[in-house]
């Protein structure tokens, strides 16, 4: 991908402008949207939907839980799919009468809280390294926008709430009140954003995350397991078709944004930025590309806006010479009717060396993930399952290390792509059961191995379970419990340790 991709697909946005969508507040990647709008998809009830580019704004939840009750017109929906469309149409009442209404008819609200979490997190145990980088996590805490918790008791209230000035800017915010035993209290902001509307596409600065792939355990370039960035952030929230004959590539969404990370580094605050192309030229086939690159910072050569152009194009900014470090990923995900509605999907990515030539990625250095998700398992479609596997292994000591970069693909001590980092494999399982009366339970187990590239592998053994009860349209009560046996800790052999966490969360939402 080089800069006349960029330059092309900005006209193509441009000529496929529609009439001016009002902006939409993100939906934090821990909702339980994500997991009913993939149960929903499953079920071949929404087709347009982008899986692999989140987070969703509530806009375009809403399109698709539009898109689902017009399908119900048509067939006789399970039980459990009408449950979550009727949950949905709770939720996103305002923007589905806006959607129906049509975007002129959009004007101002403000909601200073839209909804308050308070959660209960107990822990027991102690950190995992990632030899080559800066980066430290305890193993049962993962893509949470890199929240860490003191050992034993912790207190934690999160709100948000967010105003739209007419059709054109949105406000939104949330902020994180914590007391923590060790004594760790106060405020942070784990988000916000000041976006403004531009037709087809929203202008953002704020701190956000972002997930890139078709990944659910993880995902090779970008999850929330790091903090959320400080970023200037361009996007198409809602796919749209593009014109000519791009509109064969189906919906299309993209996604390019620019951030710089924290000083506690051997190469203090480079620049990092990324851009990801979605599409879905089929019902059953998904595809994306995505790129980001680490480039700049303390004592290294200036950076302008066109060399930001460049890099993101994939090129270096002097010659041969590495002066950068990039991660690139190609992904899909493929619905098999015929066999229960199951869908494969994967990603293949290369650390450092990836070679863009138009819009075909050659890999040096490769990692991959493939998953299997079955929506529906017994006829009443209230218990799905989903396997995942990752590798990082295959180019010993490679992932989210470099020779320049030496902290490696981290902020803020925490690894931006997958959890289980480099030199990595990791398998996951999970049974998910929806039941009558708003209850979700469930079951997992996530085994991983990690070397440092010495002979001696770092295993872990991870069963958890997740519970969710929707007791009321506006309550909703949490319980997870997890539990990790890790072999050989620190990478020293025979040294075992059982870690522990469970967290009690309350829901309220306005």
């Amino acid at each position: 991908m080089s800069r006349r991709w960029i330059m092309t697909l900005a006209l193509l946005l441009l000529w496929a402008l529609p009439a001016a969508a009002a902006p939409s507040p993100a939906i934090p990647l821990d909702s339980w949207i994500y997991p009913a709008l993939d149960k929903l998809a499953g079920m071949s009830l929404v087709d347009t939907a982008l899986q692999g580019d989140r987070p969703f704004s509530r806009a375009e939840a809403a399109r698709q839980t539009i898109e689902v009750i017009e399908a119900g017109r048509d067939r006789i929906l399970p039980p459990v799919a009408r449950e979550l469309v009727a949950r949905l149409k709770t939720e996103f009442r305002q923007e589905i009468q806006e959607q129906r209404n049509g975007p002129e008819k959009a004007g101002s609200y403000f909601k200073p809280i839209r909804e308050m979490q308070f959660d209960y997190v107990l822990r027991d145990g102690a950190d995992s390294l990632y030899p080559g980088t800066n980066a430290r996590q305890f193993s049962l805490i993962t893509n949470h926008d890199g929240l860490d918790y003191s050992e034993n008791h912790n207190l934690e209230v999160t709100l948000a709430g967010d105003a739209r000035l007419g059709r054109w800017l949105l406000a939104e915010w949330r902020p994180l009140l914590r007391a923590q035993e060790d004594g760790n209290t106060g405020i942070r902001l784990r988000g916000g954003s000041l976006t403004l509307g531009l037709g087809p596409v929203d202008l953002s600065v704020g701190r956000q995350s972002l997930w890139w792939g078709q990944g659910r355990n993880g995902s090779l370039v970008l999850t929330n397991n790091a903090d959320p960035l400080d970023m200037i952030r361009l996007t198409n929230p809602t796919p749209v078709i593009l014109p000519w004959v791009f509109k064969y590539l189906g919906p299309f969404r993209f996604d390019l944004f620019v951030a710089r990370l924290d000083d506690d580094r051997v190469v203090e605050e480079p620049y990092f930025g990324g851009m990801r192309l979605g599409l879905k030229p089929t019902s059953w086939l998904e595809l994306g590309l995505c790129r980001t690159v680490m480039f700049g910072g303390k004592g290294r050569p200036g950076i302008d806006f066109d060399d930001f152009l460049t890099i993101i194009g994939g090129e270096n900014l002097s010659g041969d010479e590495d002066t950068s470090n990039s991660v690139a990923a190609i992904d899909a995900r493929v619905k098999l009717p015929f066999l229960w509605n199951a869908e494969l999907y994967g990603e293949l990515g290369g650390e450092d060396q990836a070679d863009f030539a138009g819009f075909i990625p050659f890999f040096s250095k490769k990692a991959y993930l493939a998953g299997l998700y079955l929506p529906q398992i017994e006829p009443s479609g209230r218990l799905s399952l989903r396997l995942e596997y990752a590798d990082t292994s295959l180019d010993s000591n490679i992932w989210y290390r470099h020779g320049l970069y030496t902290s490696g693909y981290t902020y803020q001590q925490k690894i931006m792509g997958h959890a289980m980092g480099g030199t990595a494999e990791d398998y996951f399982a999970e049974l998910e059961a929806y039941f009558p009366l708003g209850l979700r339970l469930a079951f997992n187990f996530d085994h991983q191995k990690r070397s440092a590239g010495i002979g001696t592998a770092e295993k872990h053994f991870r069963p958890g379970l997740a519970m969710e009860w929707h007791c009321s349209p506006k309550l909703t009560l949490r319980f997870d419990y997890a539990f990790d046996r890790v072999e050989n800790f620190g990478f020293e052999n025979g040294r075992n340790r059982n870690l522990h966490m469970a967290n009690a969360g309350i829901d309220w939402n306005w």
